[in-house]
């Protein structure tokens, strides 16, 4: 909101309004420009050309015809939820400007900043199907999933609905594998030891206690450890894989577990596919209809062919 008020707000009134102008105005206040004021703090406005430093001239916005009196009475409101978007060295008043009035150009240099708004994604469960390696742990996964499958399974017997079927298989998958003790996510990184978990655990608890002086100084202690034995790791880690590829070469004549290894260790993380074909080779990118086409895939599988739906194609363009 701008225009010509007549209303003259001045450094008076600025320690009981505060939160409507800024300091940087005229010497006193006149009728017009407390009812200003109170307009503005009704309606949430701030006087954008009243927060920046500048020197009297661009602080004016009316000359009188002889040249002796100048007032600032031209303001520009903005809502207060905008104020840190106002570039306030260049919110002022422009005297050059040639309009043909006593009134001088007041722009507002404005430079608006939105929240940015994360999507909720889905997050692709990851299992650690390294701790089924281990018997005792495979049997009892076995037993337990077994368990609620079976179960599933009678029930099944008299709902047909496929949806929610497949709602329930996953369930039980999720909570057996939220059970111990394969609950535990995989590392991250191979060469990651326990024991640099377990400096990691106490780093995190140390984070609690680091704003007094003896908390930072441990964090700091064991901050730095932790970063020397990580690349102290990696560089171990990277040499045994740089002797497996030698030793395949050159004594074994091992090519195939030599590409392995170097594949291994330059290998990328790929995307996976989010989008799928529909019986038209219409491209599904909507997680809804990719389910709806799963389903009808899957309720025609004895007389479908896969491929109609084994073919992905590429993420449209954004």
């Amino acid at each position: 909101m701008q225009g010509d008020w007549n209303a003259k707000v001045g450094e008076d009134a600025y320690p009981n309004w505060k939160d409507t102008c800024g300091p940087y105005s005229n010497i006193k206040t006149n009728d017009r420009g407390l009812r200003l004021l109170e307009f503005a703090r009704y309606n949430n406005l701030m006087l954008a050309n009243t927060l920046g430093l500048h020197k009297a001239s661009r602080r004016w916005t009316w000359h009188s015809p002889n040249g002796e009196h100048h007032n600032q009475i031209d303001y520009i409101l903005i809502k207060k939820r905008f104020q840190s978007s106002v570039n306030v060295g260049r919110t002022r008043s422009f005297p050059k400007a040639d309009i043909g009035s006593d009134h001088d150009l007041v722009l507002m240099s404005f430079s608006l900043r939105l929240k940015k708004i994360k999507s909720s994604k889905y997050t692709r469960m990851k299992l650690n199907l390294d701790k089924l390696q281990d018997p005792e742990v495979a049997e009892l996964f076995k037993t337990t999933l077994g368990g609620k499958i079976t179960t599933l399974l009678l029930e099944g017997a008299e709902d047909t609905d496929t949806d929610t079927m497949t709602t329930k298989f996953n369930t039980a998958v999720t909570e057996t594998y939220h059970c111990d003790p394969w609950q535990t996510p995989p590392k991250k990184n191979p060469w990651v030891t326990n024991e640099l978990l377990d400096l990691c655990d106490k780093r995190r608890a140390l984070k609690r206690s680091k704003n007094s002086p003896e908390g930072y100084d441990a964090y700091r202690t064991i901050n730095k450890d932790i970063k020397k034995q990580m690349q102290s790791a990696k560089q171990n880690w990277i040499e045994e894989h740089c002797k497996e590829i030698e030793n395949s070469l050159k004594y074994n004549n091992n090519t195939k577990m030599a590409y392995q290894t170097v594949k291994e260790l330059t290998k990328t993380k790929q995307p996976r596919a989010s989008t799928i074909q529909s019986k038209t080779g219409e491209c599904l990118t909507e997680e809804q209809k990719i389910l709806d086409r799963w389903t009808e895939y899957c309720s025609n599988s004895t007389t479908a062919s896969p491929m109609g739906i084994q073919q992905f194609c590429p993420a449209p363009n954004h």
